[in-house]
């Protein structure tokens, strides 16, 4: 696989780190979900060897700063001052989960610079769902998420690759896909030898709670002038606590003046990391401008 090139851009508070992939056409941008990073998009860059590619590590992920206020709004307000410093137009935006969620506040806020976009299971729920869930984590600190007590101790990438393996949901995931995963999830060994996260389980546990703070979004989904295609997988009762259940509005695509609804029932909420293949298929779609094409198979 062709290796990216690495590098910073400070766009004044924080610091963003960009993987791309040099190639050809219209740039696609992918972000990814909370508490992973840009090289999980791997086995989806692989499928696209020509294609010109940039990854964003989200803040508080990967080589990204993690010193930001928790808060998708501004988030989503320094991803389009990385767009206008990197100076990239006719954009195939790809998101998924939060990715999803912030690459669409993205299009909404400069559109000029987008040219479709595919959101896969992104953390746009309904005002009902948003409403349940603020009063599920109502009077919750970070400390109390489940997620906050993720193993944050490893010898190296191998442990946990071995620990991850056979459990769910990442047992349906390609191996390729968990490989990167661990590969590139662990900051360097302290003096003992042992390494953590570079998304720190308290900072992950605060992305979760904030979720339910910015359904605003709601009120802009008549502004969105990108053709948008949404995938998404089933959802559950508290999608909130099921990591495998999708997060999305199943009406949201609906919603949109240019929107298109992919429903996946046979899909978790990892589809990145179940089927790049599947992902690289609709990022074409989004290329080509056509929605014509037959189904995926």
């Amino acid at each position: 696989m062709r290796e990216p090139i690495e590098y910073i851009v400070d766009i004044g508070a924080v610091e963003l780190c960009v993987y791309e992939w040099p190639g050809s056409g219209d740039p696609v941008m992918l972000l990814h979900a909370t508490g992973f990073h840009s090289r999980c998009w791997n086995e989806v860059v692989l499928r696209m060897p020509e294609q010109h590619v940039y990854a964003i590590d989200i803040h508080f992920h990967g080589r990204s700063s993690n010193s930001a206020k928790v808060d998708w709004s501004l988030f989503a307000n320094d991803l389009c001052q990385l767009i206008e410093q990197l100076n990239l137009r006719n954009i195939v935006g790809v998101g998924h989960s939060i990715g999803g969620h912030l690459i669409f506040r993205a299009a909404v806020e400069r559109p000029d610079r987008f040219k479709q976009l595919v959101l896969l299971d992104p953390v746009i729920v309904s005002a009902e769902l948003a409403q349940r869930s603020r009063s599920d984590v109502a009077g919750l600190s970070a400390s109390d998420h489940p997620v906050a007590r993720r193993k944050n101790n490893w010898r190296d990438a191998n442990e946990m690759f071995d620990r991850f393996a056979q459990r769910e949901p990442f047992k349906y995931w390609q191996p390729e896909v968990l490989r990167d995963y661990c590969d590139y999830a662990l900051l360097p060994a302290d003096e003992a030898g042992m390494r953590q996260l570079a998304c720190n389980p308290i900072n992950e546990a605060s992305i979760y709670l904030s979720s339910v703070n910015h359904t605003d979004i709601l009120q802009k989904l008549g502004d969105m002038n990108v053709p948008t295609s949404v995938l998404r997988a089933p959802p559950g009762d508290s999608p909130e606590f099921n990591f495998s259940a999708s997060p999305t509005w199943p009406e949201l695509a609906n919603a949109l003046p240019v929107g298109r609804d992919v429903y996946l029932p046979d899909m978790d909420h990892f589809i990145p990391m179940r089927s790049p293949e599947l992902v690289v298929h609709y990022i074409h779609q989004a290329q080509d401008n056509n929605w014509q094409h037959t189904a995926f198979r």
